[in-house]
C-alpha cells in the first residue's frame, strides 16, 4: 500500500515537471545571467573588494552556494538572505 502511494507521488511529480517544461515552457534560470546581475549589485562590489573575501566568493561560484541559481536569485532579492551570505563568506575567510 505504501509502495503504491510512493509510486503515485513520483508519477505525479514527473507529470508536473513535464507539463512545466514542455507545455508551459518554464525554463530554469540561467546562472550566468544571475551572476552578471549579482556583480552589478553595490553590496557585492564592496564584498569582493577585499582580496580574501573575493577568493572565497570565486570558490563558491565554482562549487558552493553561488552555483545554485535559486539561491543566487534569493540573495539578490532578499536582504535577509544577502546578510546571511555575507556573514557566511566572512566566517569562511577567517
Amino acid at each position: 500500500m505504501l509502495l503504491f502511494l510512493l509510486l503515485c507521488l513520483i508519477t505525479a511529480g514527473l507529470i508536473i515537471e513535464v507539463i512545466q517544461k514542455r507545455v508551459l515552457k518554464i525554463k530554469d534560470p540561467d546562472i550566468k545571467e544571475l551572476w552578471a546581475e549579482l556583480e552589478s549589485e553595490k553590496w557585492y562590489e564592496e564584498l569582493i573588494s577585499d582580496p580574501k573575501l573575493k577568493e572565497w566568493v570565486l570558490l563558491d561560484k565554482q562549487n558552493g552556494l553561488l552555483k545554485d541559481p535559486y539561491y543566487v536569485r534569493k540573495i539578490i532579492e532578499s536582504e535577509g538572505h544577502r546578510e546571511g551570505f555575507i556573514n557566511y563568506i566572512k566566517n569562511k575567510a577567517k
